[in-house]
């Protein structure tokens, strides 16, 4: 049987004698010798990193045949397929287990990364996303959590009246802490994808985890119902809000004309108002935006109405960087107090329509 071995390269000796040169030559010879009658092991099934006796739980690695890679015994029954799963070390102080399979999401820090089951509705945050539990994790336990890779003994038929099939995309789910599921959330839920149905099984189930955490951007929408008027002409006039129809990092805040974000970013505010003349004398009417208290420069749009008793939709749009927590408020003025921005109500054939409607949507972060 022949064997690779490594055999010595050696310079061209020089050409007179040197006493050096062949010491070395005899002792490389010497060990290429030793080498050739004592090879040694020439492959390893099984490494163990541990120094501690009988302990085969953790740092043990072993060939997997199955998935062509290196296990590695990470305590707690867990085994990582080297370079095809990644893990965060994490602990549970929840004060419950959480359990293979389980979504978790980050909570804080404590010497150690903490997490509890993440529940991705309207108002989680997608960043605190963290990934999938892959074994039992007893209260104050501390351990791996797969962040990409297979978790297996899981159910996998689904869920309450849910049925998984092997495809199937899974979902954080925005009703159950830590639960997946294979309906996709709608707004204002957060959609997170977290793992692909591998096998169906009651109780030796496998998912991929392989998370895509979109960046939520922010929205609102907000109108008010009643009339607003001008008290004194040609003087600056909040516009209030006082009904949130939608919200997700947008909301009203006090006094009720300001719009106020929660995180930073480049943001559209969409204005619809319904403006009433009072009276047929010509009324200019002048609409502009305010941040964090000051005018906005270039924001005044006017308009001139001089309709007896008739309605003028008005329609903006305005466009503005903010800072976490900024608010935006819209003002109005006219050189007459005839004129009024007013709800419509009572129609036989139609719905009612409030007087002002505004949409604010966060387009870039």
């Amino acid at each position: 049987m022949s064997r690779n071995l490594n055999i010595p390269y050696f310079a061209e000796p020089p050409e007179d004698y040197n006493r050096q040169y062949f010491s070395q030559l005899v002792q490389a010879f010497s060990l290429y010798a030793r080498q050739v009658a004592n090879p040694g092991p020439w492959q390893a099934t099984e490494l163990t990193l541990t120094e501690s006796d009988g302990n085969v739980d953790q740092g043990t690695l072993s060939w997997n045949i199955n998935e062509e890679t290196v296990d590695l015994t990470m305590g707690d029954g867990v085994v990582q397929q080297i370079g095809f799963e990644t893990y965060m070390r994490v602990e549970n102080d929840t004060g419950s287990q959480i359990d293979n399979g389980e979504v978790v999401g980050f909570v804080g820090v404590n010497g150690e990364i903490k997490v509890a089951p993440y529940i991705a509705n309207s108002s989680a945050n997608e960043l605190y996303f963290v990934g999938v539990a892959t074994h039992d994790m007893p209260d104050g336990d501390i351990g791996p959590v797969t962040l990409y890779g297979k978790v297996r003994g899981l159910d996998t038929t689904g869920p309450g009246v849910e049925t998984w099939n092997v495809g199937d995309i899974l979902y954080a789910s925005p009703t159950t802490a830590g639960a997946l599921t294979n309906v996709r959330p709608t707004a204002p839920n957060v959609v997170i994808v977290v793992a692909a149905v591998l096998s169906v099984d009651a109780t030796d189930g496998e998912i991929m985890v392989r998370p895509t955490i979109p960046i939520g951007l922010d929205y609102g929408s907000f109108d008010d119902t009643t009339t607003q008027s001008i008290g004194t002409i040609n003087t600056a006039t909040a516009i209030t809000l006082n009904n949130t129809l939608l919200s997700n990092g947008i909301s009203i805040g006090t006094p009720t004309s300001r719009m106020v974000v929660t995180e930073a970013g480049f943001y559209q505010f969409d204005i619809n108002l319904q403006l009433e003349s009072k009276s047929a004398s010509a009324k200019n009417v002048y609409f502009w935006i305010r941040k964090n208290g000051s005018d906005v420069t270039d924001t005044v749009r006017a308009i001139t109405n001089d309709i007896n008793n008739g309605y003028s939709p008005i329609s903006l749009n305005y466009t503005i960087s903010l800072a976490a927590s900024d608010y935006v408020e819209l003002y109005w003025a006219a050189n007459s107090t005839d004129v009024d921005i007013a709800p419509i109500t009572g129609l036989a054939f139609a719905p009612d329509a409030p007087s002002v409607i505004v949409n604010v949507n966060q387009l870039q972060l």
